[in-house]
């Protein structure tokens, strides 16, 4: 027999006796302890969640290789049906850059119609008789048929001022009613005079071949140079090897307006009656 520590030799302490709640607060411990855990943990803890683990693991490997095939198959078409969206992409652009350029074409044709237009309102609004003034001293385009005469000098042979002059002459009396030499248009204040060793004509130096074309009735134009002996002086020279002398029938010639400053008309207007006068 052990002795008592807690008393005296021989005798033994008394145990205290257990409550009728001592089993039940045990019970309970262990039920807690027990239901610590969620209970997703039992799936894959060994023992008889083993099963479930189990089923649970080969589902997963499944769906992961459902997938890793899906997106194999996937990039595969991808790659396959690349060249064909290359060509379809560069189709496209082909036809963007179709339609860009067909409508820059559009815009320019509407511009060109929008200014044809109010062109022709212009002349709506203008009289038969200012027309008729703007065309005879060069203020607007002009087109129709008539002549083109070609005068084209030798090497080493110049032509006077005076000479072209005269020819320019005998054309407005033969009826002409539009005149440009080289592209530069007749207008009301042109001259034509030598300058520097060249013709001058609107303030622009011209020289040969010196190409006249002509607006207006051909026949009696013709006709005139004729009976002038405007023909007779050119083709003298012509024969005499100096230039070639060339009068041929143009149709449907298109001749520019001269520049502004050479088509100024001044009109004149009648001074008011003074008082007192009849």
């Amino acid at each position: 027999m052990r002795p008592d520590r807690s008393g005296a030799p021989g005798t033994r302490t008394p145990r205290p006796e257990r409550t009728p709640y001592s089993r039940e607060a045990t019970g309970l411990l262990d039920q807690i302890a027990e239901r610590a855990l969620d209970d997703d943990y039992y799936v894959v803890r060994p023992g008889r969640y083993s099963r479930s683990r189990g089923l649970n693991t080969a589902a997963t490997a499944l769906v992961l290789t459902l997938f890793t095939l899906m997106v194999t198959i996937t990039a595969v078409q991808y790659y396959q049906d690349r060249p064909s969206r290359s060509e379809t992409r560069e189709a496209l652009l082909a036809d963007i850059q179709q339609g860009q350029a067909q409508q820059s074409d559009l815009q320019l044709q509407v511009a060109a119609l929008e200014a044809e237009v109010a062109s022709l309102r212009g002349d709506l609004q203008r009289t038969p008789a200012e027309v008729a003034d703007d065309v005879a001293v060069g203020a607007s385009e002009v087109r129709g048929d008539g002549l083109r005469i070609t005068i084209d000098p030798a090497d080493g042979v110049a032509l006077g001022d005076g000479e072209l002059r005269a020819l320019v002459n005998e054309l407005w009396i033969g009826g002409a009613e539009a005149i440009a030499i080289n592209g530069q248009r007749w207008g009301a204040l042109t001259s034509l005079r030598a300058a520097g060793g060249a013709i001058t004509i609107n303030f622009t130096s011209i020289g040969g071949p010196y190409v006249f074309s002509v607006i207006g009735d051909r026949d009696a134009i013709r006709e005139r140079l004729e009976t002038s002996g405007e023909d007779g002086y050119w083709e003298r020279r012509e024969n005499q090897d100096e230039l070639t002398y060339d009068v041929l029938d143009a149709d449907d010639q298109v001749l520019p307006a001269a520049p502004g400053h050479r088509t100024t008309i001044t009109r004149a207007t009648p001074a008011p009656a003074e008082e007192g006068t009849s």
